[in-house]
């Protein structure tokens, strides 16, 4: 692909592309932080981007495109995996925004950039990035395998915001992005990085785990004038959101649009009733990005995106060459594809289920996704999958979270609801499911529970039990959840400390799934010190403290489950 293209599209000069530190960023501002930190960057082809704030990632990005750098986008935070990427990418440095992320690449041999930049300049117009750069590398999920690499030109990448703009339009002037997907999946990617530089829409900083913070992130949006948030998220985080009932006050969102797995119906038509918003769900992969689209309130049918044509047959099913794709590429999923009304219509297709999906028992054949939607529709049952506990075999398996149900009460309601040869010759009933960044179920993970004979699964990374976590940490005063709270007297938010936690486990590969319990004594104040101590047990409860000196400030317990499987 020849040529070149902006690195903003839309803006003008004084709009804002972001937030830092609670400030508006100016699209000339951006411009000139991003040319500031390029010239400090190391020299090098590849950068391994880990940053985790938006605003930083945003910087990080175009400065490493300015100088003609490709990100590498690593699919997870595991140490086996940094590693990988630094034997694969030997040229590379780190790209890192917090003290953590920083120690954790340094253990994995890395070179890191922390990044620091100055957003007092200005500079304008945007640059121009050549269409061919190799701009990033991304990974699949890893969910049923090891991570395969893609890479994507500029140019792709460009015409990929294109067709999410096509499909779902134009965000107005008083609109903002939220995003609760890491930027280093596809989904995040596409969402919160090329979305907004593209779209002349800003990207708000936050990136809401929990409802509290979906609503802190929605009054924030209100402060800065922006009363048309699209929230980009998972079906599993939308459940979680919408679970909360009042605690998430919805006012202010504009649209959801969520990816990574199928949406259910009946949630989708939940959430527009309750929250008067449009709910729509986007299907693709790593390999193409946004390939449709549809409103599952209304269709089960999916529009193809952007002059996207697919063609299927018996054996295999491709898309053909068409709107942001540079060539055709293979899909794991069988469509049925309604016959055209003409040659130009956008073509409507229904998802059968993946090459993987179909299982044969018997003489019959039963999809695993169709499956696990039944289980998961199980009264009593909060989460579930139905999977094949190795590639080869003959009968299903099942992992369900149902605190309420003996495994007999679970196999008896399922059986009422499936034909007997797709019963379940296992069930490992868990606390919680194994999910990754994007929310998707690690079939590896569940397979080596099976192969343990176990119900809760261990890697061996976090061996041996339990673990003793500890940091230290003081809130900055100029921090911007505390801009106009407690006047006078701020003190440090509960959830500010309850995220310490959470990064604490992450950085040591632990995924916080919840939180069962938490204790605040004593008010924090900015910049004052605190220790923080988390034991991790075998069974994957983890029970923390937070203290300054001899006061204790806080305690609880969460549960997290051991990423790297």
């Amino acid at each position: 692909m020849s040529g070149t293209r902006s690195l903003l599209q839309g803006f003008e000069r004084d709009a804002v592309v972001t937030w830092v530190d609670g400030q508006p960023l100016s699209a000339q501002g951006f411009c000139a932080a991003a040319a500031t930190l390029g010239a400090r960057l190391p020299r090098a082809p590849h950068a391994l981007n880990l940053c985790e704030q938006g605003p930083t990632f945003l910087l990080a990005a175009a400065a490493a495109w300015g100088r003609g750098q490709t990100l590498v986008l690593p699919p997870d935070r595991l140490a086996r995996t940094v590693e990988r990427m630094h034997a694969r990418f030997a040229d590379a440095y780190c790209l890192c925004d917090t003290p953590e992320v920083a120690r954790f690449a340094q253990r994995q041999g890395m070179r890191v950039f922390d990044i620091q930049y100055d957003v007092r300049a200005d500079r304008w117009p945007p640059p121009e990035i050549p269409s061919s750069l190799i701009a990033a590398v991304l990974f699949t999920s890893g969910s049923t395998g090891e991570p395969k690499p893609h890479a994507k030109t500029w140019g792709e990448l460009v015409e990929g915001a294109v067709t999410f703009l096509r499909a779902f339009g134009q965000p107005g002037t008083a609109s903002a992005i939220l995003g609760t997907v890491a930027p280093q999946h596809m989904f995040g990617f596409e969402t919160t990085i090329l979305l907004p530089l593209q779209s002349g829409t800003p990207l708000l900083p936050q990136r809401p785990a929990l409802p509290a913070d979906l609503r802190g992130a929605l009054d924030a949006a209100r402060e800065w004038k922006r009363d048309a948030v699209w929230l980009l998220t998972t079906p599993l985080q939308l459940q979680a959101f919408h679970a909360a009932g009042g605690a998430v006050d919805a006012d202010g969102l504009a649209r959801v649009v969520t990816a990574t797995m199928p949406l259910e119906a009946t949630l989708a038509r939940a959430v527009e009733i309750d929250w008067n918003v449009t709910v729509e769900e986007i299907y693709g992969c790593t390999e193409g990005g946004m390939l449709a689209h549809r409103r599952p309130a209304a269709t089960e049918w999916f529009t193809a995106a952007n002059d996207i044509r697919f063609i299927a047959d018996a054996q295999d099913v491709w898309t053909a060459r068409g709107g942001h794709l540079p060539a055709p590429i293979p899909l794991a999923d069988r469509l049925h594809v309604a016959p055209a009304s003409d040659d130009f219509a956008a073509q409507r297709f229904t998802l059968l289920g993946r090459d993987d999906d179909i299982v044969k028992i018997a003489g019959k054949r039963a999809s695993l996704a169709g499956l696990t939607e039944k289980l998961r529709s199980v009264a009593g049952v909060r989460d579930a999958v139905v999977f094949l506990a190795t590639r080869d075999a003959r009968r299903v398996s099942a992992a369900a979270v149902a605190p309420e149900l003996t495994e007999d009460q679970l196999r008896t309601a399922f059986a009422a609801e499936i034909d007997p040869a797709f019963l379940p010759r296992r069930v490992l009933l868990l606390d919680f499911l194994p999910r990754g960044l994007a929310g998707k179920v690690s079939i590896n993970a569940l397979r080596n529970m099976m192969a343990d004979g176990r119900g809760v699964h261990v890697d061996a990374a976090a061996a041996p039990m339990p673990r003793v976590l500890t940091a230290e940490y003081a809130m900055p005063p100029e921090h911007p959840v505390l801009a106009g709270h407690f006047p006078g007297r701020p003190i440090v938010p509960g959830v500010v400390l309850l995220a310490r936690i959470e990064a604490l486990l992450a950085e040591h590969q632990f995924a916080l799934r919840e939180c069962t319990s938490v204790k605040f004594h004593a008010p924090l104040l900015p910049a004052q010190r605190v220790s923080i101590r988390v034991e991790v047990a075998a069974d994957l409860t983890a029970r923390f403290g937070i203290t300054r000196d001899a006061t204790r400030i806080a305690d609880g317990a969460c549960r997290c489950t051991a990423l790297g499987s």
